[in-house]
């Protein structure tokens, strides 16, 4: 690569970073205002000690690593969700501009008509997005809404179908391979428990997955959920942390395994 190419590409990558900071924002935008179901009613716009209103926020959340919010009326500090996110994001968001210009190839990308680079980027920009949202609230509330699943879901279908219908059996094939196998472990977990070992939205979050990443690569999204699950579940039982009916949310693994797996692996689109 030439100087002038060089430049061109940290510049594009510092516009990708600064890109996922704003797309971290608007996570912590959207993550503050869910209310969760659990006893005590809870939003992260409150003390989760006391239930008293934190102080206001700032769109830019990274200082909050060097001055934390801190409850007036109780002391807690606040979590540092929000400046993690933006963190997260704004080293995930240039991760993928270079995947995207360096691995742009799917089995497909030779045929006429294929997802333009612009295409790959946006989906893989809003499907990282709306797994970013999903964890957080995944992790602070255990709740997986139908509103982060399905569009995302359709806008990749979508895309495929429009530019490039050849890749359409192994997106749609790695939706239901996945989604069905976390099927069965819902029902195996009604089965052995009498419970829910699984929400129904880890389901239908794990349809998403695999159309997300597509077949093959869906298997190591499940490899990897399946063993981050495993290992934080040994963790927890061997510290005493949590009992054998403890729940797990599901959601945080499957969004990172589609995370890991996506800028890791061919793009399916």
């Amino acid at each position: 690569m030439t100087g002038i190419e060089i430049a061109a590409l940290a510049g594009a990558c510092l516009i990708a970073a600064l890109a996922g900071l704003l797309a971290g924002a608007l996570v912590n935008t959207l993550a503050d205002r869910v209310v969760g179901v659990d006893e005590p009613v809870w939003s992260a716009t409150q003390c989760r000690k006391c239930g008293a209103l934190l102080p206001p926020v700032s769109l830019l959340a990274l200082g909050e690593l060097r001055t934390p919010r801190v409850c007036g009326n109780c002391g807690k500090r606040a979590s540092f969700r929000r400046p993690l996110t933006q963190i997260a994001l704004a080293l995930t968001f240039p991760l993928l501009l270079m995947h995207a210009l360096f691995n742009p190839g799917h089995p497909f990308s030779r045929h006429a008509g294929a997802l333009p680079i612009w295409g790959i980027i946006s989906l893989g920009v809003i499907t990282l997005t709306a797994f970013a949202f999903i964890f957080v609230v995944d992790l602070e509330h255990r709740l997986i809404y139908d509103l982060a699943i399905f569009p995302p879901m359709l806008l990749i279908l979508g895309f495929a179908a429009f530019f490039n219908s050849a890749t359409l059996p192994a997106l749609l094939l790695g939706g239901a391979l996945a989604g069905l196998l976390f099927l069965l472990l819902y029902g195996l977990g009604w089965a052995i428990y009498r419970q829910e070992a699984l929400g129904f939205g880890d389901v239908k979050l794990a349809a998403l997955m695999g159309v997300a990443v597509g077949w093959p690569a869906v298997t190591t999204a499940i490899a990897i959920t399946v063993a981050g699950g495993f290992i934080t579940a040994l963790l927890l039982l061997a510290s005493g942390a949590a009992g054998r009916r403890a729940y797990i949310p599901f959601g945080i693994f499957m969004s990172l395994a589609t995370a890991i797996t996506l800028l890791t692996t061919p793009f399916p689109w």
